[in-house]
């Protein structure tokens, strides 16, 4: 895109955008933020209602997502080791339940995957169809083999997927 003969990145265009709905909508925050009363344009968006902060779960899901295996297990046994750490993480993020790394199935999933499918003699594709994602066989065969990424909403179905087969 390009404004004003100028390439502007897609970052940037949002952020322009933003700026300018907050000036047309909100004159008086759009005035506080010009005159340095309000530090950024996302605590003038979220001032607005425009933009939401993240909230502690989110941060930790994002910071969870950027961290490396060892980081992971730091965190869990400090967590584990009844150091004042607040409340316990929801069933979802216990590490028994966690699946994936981001978009990427841990080797452990790939192996339990591969053990149930052999146990009911089903194909990438059945357990796609299971799973609700018909059309996933081929990411989900990548993914198996390859280790390639899946979608994020295919990783929560498969999550679901395997708490079933438990039952």
């Amino acid at each position: 895109m390009s404004m004003n003969g100028v390439s502007m990145s897609k970052t940037r265009k949002r952020q322009s955008m933003a700026g300018q709905r907050l000036k047309r909508d909100f004159p008086d925050i759009h005035a506080d933020l010009v005159a340095g009363r309000i530090p950024s344009l996302k605590k003038a968006l979220v001032k607005a209602g425009l933009a939401t902060r993240p909230t502690p779960a989110e941060k930790l899901l994002k910071a969870w997502g950027k961290a490396n295996a060892q980081e992971r297990e730091q965190f869990l046994m400090q967590i584990g080791s009844g150091r004042k750490a607040g409340p316990a993480l929801p069933a979802t993020m216990q590490p028994s339940a966690l699946i994936a790394n981001g978009r990427y199935l841990l080797p452990q999933t790939i192996n339990r995957i591969e053990a149930i499918m052999a146990t009911r003699k089903l194909s990438p594709t059945d357990v796609m169809k299971e799973a609700g994602f018909p059309s996933e066989g081929r990411s989900f065969i990548r993914a198996l083999a390859r280790n390639a990424s899946l979608r994020l909403v295919v990783i929560a179905a498969l999550e679901t997927w395997l708490r079933d087969q438990k039952a």
